[in-house]
């Protein structure tokens, strides 16, 4: 178990270090497109490079509890009549295991987050099973019936399309085909997973924040260089805003 908590250790503190440089070197630049890349590769590296410099790895798992030696004083009174007397039998308490609430701790986090990202995916396929199936400009899409901000997961891109108006829509299906052409949606799983793992670490939050927020460039990129006017793509987003949130990963 110490092995583990090594390895746990190492991914962190890798994980802050890659966000401290991010936002040292990455934050205030234009350069999207690398940041992404960016933030990918210092998770894939985070997650690896302890399992090289941590050993035995075989014991990494292992959640085996030491015994724990348990002192006890007896005190045998007069011998009387060939019978044995026990007097003042007195127990010494058992210490906390700290490390074993510590990981129930951990585990109940980590069980509860997995669960929401079950339920999350459940949902979306739900979603998909009771939308009807269209095609627009070139770009196949659910219709939903209820007033839902638009969001893809993978080629799955989810939008009303009776309430917008043909400009409209072409940009958000642009928007959401941008983020479904790009595996987006393997970026947020990615990130998701390793909050499920670290979610006590704030750095996994904001990384996942940022990432999300990243990916939205991107698309927005896509959009733009389309030829729409700036202007009007933002205020197209302001009234998205005013649409109610479906359960999505991105």
């Amino acid at each position: 178990m110490e092995t583990l908590f090594i390895y746990i250790a190492k991914v962190n503190i890798a994980l802050a270090v890659f966000y401290l440089l991010y936002m040292l070197l990455f934050s205030k630049d234009t350069f999207i497109r690398l940041r992404r890349y960016y933030f990918i590769s210092a998770i894939i590296f985070s997650l690896s490079y302890p399992l090289f410099t941590v050993s035995p790895l075989g014991n990494m798992f292992d959640w085996k509890e030491e015994p724990v030696a348990t002192e006890t004083s007896v005190y045998i009174g007069e011998i009387s009549t060939g019978e044995w007397i026990v007097d003042d039998v007195e127990e010494v308490a058992t210490p906390i295991n700290w490390a074993v609430i510590t990981k129930n701790i951990l585990l109940i986090g980590t069980l509860f987050l997995s669960l929401r990202l079950l339920w999350q995916l459940l949902s979306i396929v739900r979603l998909k099973s009771h939308s009807e199936k269209r095609s627009l400009f070139g770009y196949l899409f659910y219709h939903l019936k209820d007033m839902i901000t638009p969001f893809s997961f993978f080629n799955w891109i989810f939008v009303n399309s009776e309430s917008h108006n043909e400009k409209e829509l072409k940009q958000i299906l642009l928007h959401e085909n941008t983020h479904a052409r790009q595996w987006h949606s393997l970026d947020i799983l990615l990130v998701e997973m390793l909050r499920i793992a670290f979610w006590w670490n704030p750095v996994v939050w904001l990384m996942k924040r940022d990432m999300a927020i990243n990916l939205e460039y991107l698309a927005d990129q896509a959009v733009l260089q389309e030829g729409v006017e700036t202007t009007e793509y933002q205020y197209h987003l302001l009234q998205l805003t005013n649409h109610e949130t479906a359960v999505q990963i991105v």
